[in-house]
């Protein structure tokens, strides 16, 4: 009887084992962050080490940043193609196929970062998740915002009325930017960040919306000589998704806990970049750029400007979905509830 029984709990052994490999799974991160970007430090490696700690090592992600599997614009097809089963996508590279989630990315959308990622995390649990998501076949389990972005120039210029910007060419990350950057009289060049050092360096572009933070991870501060701090030009939004197909194939408990992961990254991550902008400003400084503080009343006038884009952002995205403006409403009132 013993050698059978001995047999009857291998065979359970076995197949618990068997089980328990089914679970495992071994998962391709695609992101065009270089490794050494501060955004991969503070963003993708955090989540990563999360996943690992809380599924005890039965959910795998290895990252392959700088562009490895897909560039910025191709990473959602990335993840839909199954080329990689997560990406870091950024909101504005994918602004045709999902219009409605730019909506945070409008210039002065919101002011106080923390308040707008909550605002913008449960509008995308909500509704974004279900309207422009899923049907794109990937499933968002991380969100980021960054601070305003400003604007880097090539040249140290003063900037003491709205016309002393008029003509200049700027690259933009979307669509949304560039109606910002055109009506203040500029020049949108819309261009991936990684084409934006050789068109300072050329003068291809006169300068750049751009996170303050991301200037040095880019090394713009070799061709750049200005950023102005106290401008509102937009934020950008970055989200961490998962392909449905894979999502589904890991278990509720497992789930569960790569959810739990992104939104304790993701919520923590607003008041770290807002130190780490803080800490860009004046290492930059100290390194030879000029910081350009904007007259009130001239940043009164440029917000001024830029304000009908959100008016414009509801016509223009409304006439491909319906949704936009129930969207935008539902943004201002989560906005105004925090």
């Amino acid at each position: 009887m013993k050698p059978i029984q001995f047999k009857r709990l291998a065979a359970v052994a076995l197949s618990a084992s068997v089980a328990w490999a089914a679970q495992a799974a071994d998962l391709r991160f695609t992101s065009y962050l270089p490794e050494t970007h501060f955004g991969t430090k503070l963003i993708v490696q955090p989540l990563i080490k999360k996943i690992d700690e809380y599924t005890q090592g039965s959910v795998k992600v290895t990252n392959f940043p700088g562009g490895q599997l897909a560039n910025a614009p191709g990473t959602l097809n990335a993840v839909k193609s199954g080329i990689a089963n997560m990406g870091l996508v950024g909101v504005g590279y994918v602004g045709d196929a999902m219009p409605l989630s730019t909506i945070a990315e409008l210039p002065g959308a919101f002011s106080d970062l923390e308040k707008g990622h909550a605002a913008y995390w449960q509008l995308v649990q909500d509704k974004l998740a279900e309207a422009e998501f899923l049907p794109n076949k990937v499933r968002p389990i991380m969100m980021n915002l960054l601070p305003q972005t400003q604007l880097v120039l090539a040249k140290n210029i003063e900037i003491n009325t709205l016309a002393d910007l008029a003509g200049l060419k700027i690259r933009v990350p979307h669509a949304t930017a560039g109606d910002a950057i055109s009506a203040l009289g500029m020049v949108p060049v819309e261009m991936p960040i990684s084409d934006l050092y050789l068109a300072l360096e050329r003068g291809t572009v006169d300068g750049a919306i751009n996170l303050t933070a991301s200037v040095p991870s880019y090394k713009l501060n070799e061709v750049a000589q200005a950023v102005t701090t106290n401008l509102a030009m937009g934020s950008i939004g970055f989200f961490v998704v998962i392909a449905e197909s894979d999502w589904q194939k890991l278990s509720p408990e497992q789930q569960e806990q790569v959810a739990r992961a992104g939104a304790e990254v993701g919520s923590g991550s607003a008041a770290t970049f807002v130190k780490v902008n803080a800490g860009a400003e004046k290492k930059l400084a100290e390194g030879g750029m000029t910081m350009i503080t904007v007259p009130e009343a001239v940043v009164a006038e440029i917000d001024a400007a830029m304000a009908a884009v959100g008016s414009n952002w509801v016509e223009t995205v409304g006439a491909r979905n319906p949704m936009a403006a129930d969207i935008s409403a539902a943004f201002n009132a989560l906005l105004a509830a925090q």
